[in-house]
């Protein structure tokens, strides 16, 4: 049996659409198959995987917020069936390691992804990344706007909030050696290369890797971060300001910031952060 779990409340709709081509597809192929909103599941997590089996298939239809739904909400670990996802959200930052538009397979990956817990409390699955800084606060508005039916791209966004933001400090212990940065634009700590829609922040990471790949941006000034950031799509700002943009590889981190407790883990919001520690 094959599952099509679609996000309804995602990109204007066209999670449905897709999923309704999928059907055609299957039916064609005189395959059998249910689709369903992923948010009819809600509160039936158990029933639903008990219907599943090894045969199965799952595939999940909307962007990265739908993954980060079903991984954080749904699931249970680890996943016994095949899992396949169709990229039709606002970013796709996820599906753009693979160059993925069409159906793809992440069966090898879902066992894996990253854990993150915050104030020691509750822990969350990853898929893209998590940010402290502008990228977060980008996010909030992103949120706001939403909310507002209003669209405008992360770059947009970003411009706006870059003239409010408020650089803060960042202690930081990556694999057990301890890390101080002042005036700090960005903290992130990515699974793969993207973030905001198409931005190679990290752009030497790789999913399949055994580490995460992080990116710290402090002590600049607003012009030249400005003039550097519109290069980030093409992951060209490692090569820029190389004392201001700090990359590292790591299987554990943990951070302390001050005068910054927003955080952002694959587009979602977190408040009050005060602790954060990330493990591969």
């Amino acid at each position: 049996m094959i599952y099509i779990l679609y996000n309804d409340k995602s990109n204007r709709g066209r999670p449905i659409r897709e999923a309704k081509k999928l059907e055609k597809k299957f039916r064609r192929k005189k395959k059998e198959y249910l689709s369903f909103s992923i948010f009819d599941i809600d509160k039936k997590e158990v029933e639903f995987h008990n219907r599943l089996t090894a045969n199965d298939q799952l595939v999940l239809i909307g962007g990265d917020g739908t993954l980060h739904y079903y991984f954080n909400q749904i699931y249970p670990n680890p996943i016994h069936y095949r899992v396949f996802v169709k990229a039709c959200g606002r970013g796709n930052d996820f599906a753009r390691d693979y160059k993925k538009h069409k159906l793809f397979e992440i069966t090898h990956l879902v066992n894996d992804f990253p854990k993150l817990k915050i104030n020691n409390e509750e822990e969350y699955i990853f898929l893209n990344g998590i940010g402290m800084g502008v990228d977060s606060f980008v996010c909030l508005e992103q949120l706001k706007n939403a909310k507002l039916k209003i669209k405008e791209s992360y770059f947009k966004v970003a411009l706006r909030v870059f003239k409010n933001f408020k650089p803060y400090s960042l202690d930081i212990e990556i694999d057990g050696v301890s890390h101080h940065y002042e005036k700090v634009w960005f903290f992130v700590c990515n699974h793969g290369c993207y973030f905001g829609g198409g931005m190679k922040i990290t752009p030497m990471a790789k999913r399949e890797d055994d580490h995460l790949d992080i990116c710290i941006v402090h002590k600049v000034k607003l012009w030249k971060l400005l003039l550097v950031f519109p290069i980030v799509f093409l992951g060209l700002h490692r090569f820029i300001f190389k004392k201001y943009i700090h990359f590292y590889k790591a299987k554990h981190i943990i951070v302390k910031p001050q005068n910054c407790n927003i955080l952002q883990k694959d587009g979602e919001i977190a408040e009050a952060v005060e602790y954060i520690e990330i493990k591969r």
